[in-house]
């Protein structure tokens, strides 16, 4: 999880399907640099053919490409999973009907930027950034 300072809800609920979100890209970012870091042993491997008996340490880039089948599929799991959790923040982010509060934690739950971040992005100082958060905070209904 990032290490950056933002307002917690006090709601461990709305605190977990509000970092739901993060999390799940987080994962999915994890899952592909695994991908990335297989396809690229795999395009390094180079078949020779002889006529002598393999060892049984050897791996050739079919095996690599095996190895790519299960992590594909939880990617694919894991992005369904985090648009299903998307959905569900925004829900959340919807029963708070003032624009700028729900701005807030679009910008901190959705686009996952600091208080810093989004104080620049919307001409606030990182104090009114933080109050803003927790007040559109205590307006969030969990369904």
């Amino acid at each position: 999880m990032s290490s950056k300072a933002v307002c917690r809800p006090k709601d461990k609920r709305k605190d977990e399907i509000l970092r739901g979100y993060e999390y799940q890209i987080e994962l999915t970012n994890s899952l592909e640099r695994e991908i990335e870091r297989l396809m690229t042993k795999a395009t390094k491997m180079t078949n020779i053919i002889t006529d002598m008996p393999r060892g049984g340490a050897c791996m050739d880039m079919g095996d690599k490409i095996i190895e790519w089948l299960p992590l594909q599929e939880q990617i694919k799991a894991e992005i369904e999973e985090s648009v299903r959790i998307r959905t569900e923040i925004m829900g959340c982010l919807d029963s708070v009907k003032i624009p700028k509060l729900r701005t807030v934690l679009q910008l901190t739950y959705i686009e996952c930027l600091s208080q810093g971040e989004i104080a620049e992005k919307m001409h606030y100082s990182v104090k009114q950034v933080y109050n803003l958060t927790n007040e559109a905070l205590e307006l969030v209904k969990i369904k």
